[in-house]
């Protein structure tokens, strides 16, 4: 029996996947997310600061010691958006491999969206019809247009949520102010997405992990769910809790939300703004089928995985 660690450096979090392998089949038998926020503080000067820098670093080394405790020798590491911009993501890369032996591969945005398609379609069965896939991260967001059978259409803008909060300084609760500056920012960003959606006519939303997970485990536990996501790879959403919860966490402040159940303390500060980017979403094309995917990037990642 073999198995791989996969790991997913993201711009706020650092997620590690352990799979073994059964026969021609890869289970995932651990999984958990550092929040080393790679990017905070160096979105406009596009550096890794030294703070950082030292998070992202013993992040890496937490990794490597559970992977060991594990016994899983194969290693994959991939890294996004903030090391993409980064004038010393290089550097960073050099120093993590100097001091853990794990080699990094930063990836492009497009590769980025293909894994998480990958990732996507081992959670959930995406239909006939094309369906948007919409992944927040911190640095950027991947929008992907696809249906079962292949991706139609995918770009990653730079419009990860700690990103545009850096960019635009939101008060706490957010302003309708906030709102329309960020909706117009939207406007004038995405306006290839607005063109490949008229083309592809699309069925549904599905929302990759992230800010999207934490939307469903807020609800669930608003609800009584007494195990929340535990074991699932998707959740449908309704319109209705969906737009109650916006409604909540766009009134909220800081320490409102740190008492909100289901929320974890790493997207307090940016959940309203990830919501109000779903919710702009769901306005902008009028959609009514909206899914979670619990599975993304690293998920992806085991479909590439040989057999041996």
């Amino acid at each position: 029996m073999n198995g791989a660690a996969i790991i997913d450096l993201g711009t706020n979090t650092f997620n590690l996947l352990i799979v073994k392998q059964y026969g021609e089949e890869y289970r995932i038998v651990f999984k958990t997310k550092i929040p080393a926020k790679l990017g905070a503080g160096g979105f406009a000067e596009k550096i890794i600061t030294p703070e950082a820098f030292e998070r992202g670093i013993a992040a890496i080394r937490a990794h490597q010691m559970t992977i060991r405790e594990h016994r899983v020798e194969n290693i994959y590491a991939f890294a996004t958006s903030a090391m993409r911009d980064a004038q010393n993501g290089a550097e960073f890369v050099q120093e993590a491999e100097n001091q853990t032996g794990i080699e990094i591969n930063i990836i492009s945005g497009d590769r980025e969206a293909d894994l998480i398609y990958k990732g996507v379609s081992r959670a959930l069965e995406i239909g006939d019809e094309p369906e948007l896939i919409m992944d927040i991260g911190g640095g950027s967001t991947e929008f992907v247009i696809a249906n079962n059978k292949q991706v139609l259409w995918k770009h990653s803008f730079d419009l990860g949520v700690s990103r545009i909060f850096e960019y635009l300084k939101p008060a706490d609760p957010l302003t309708e102010s906030d709102i329309k500056r960020f909706e117009v920012y939207l406007n004038e960003k995405m306006s290839i997405l607005f063109e490949a959606v008229d083309k592809y006519a699309i069925s549904g939303l599905i929302g990759s992990s992230g800010s999207f997970e934490s939307l469903a485990e807020m609800i669930l536990e608003n609800a009584g769910s007494e195990n929340g996501l535990r074991g699932k790879t998707e959740y449908s959403f309704s319109l209705k809790e969906l737009k109650e919860l916006h409604g909540k966490l766009i009134k909220s402040n800081a320490n409102e939300r740190a008492q909100m159940k289901g929320l974890v303390a790493y997207r307090i500060e940016t959940i309203p703004l990830a919501s109000t980017f779903i919710n702009y979403t769901i306005k902008k094309f009028s959609l009514s089928k909206i899914r979670l995917s619990t599975y993304s990037l690293r998920e992806g990642v085991i479909s590439e995985l040989g057999t041996d």
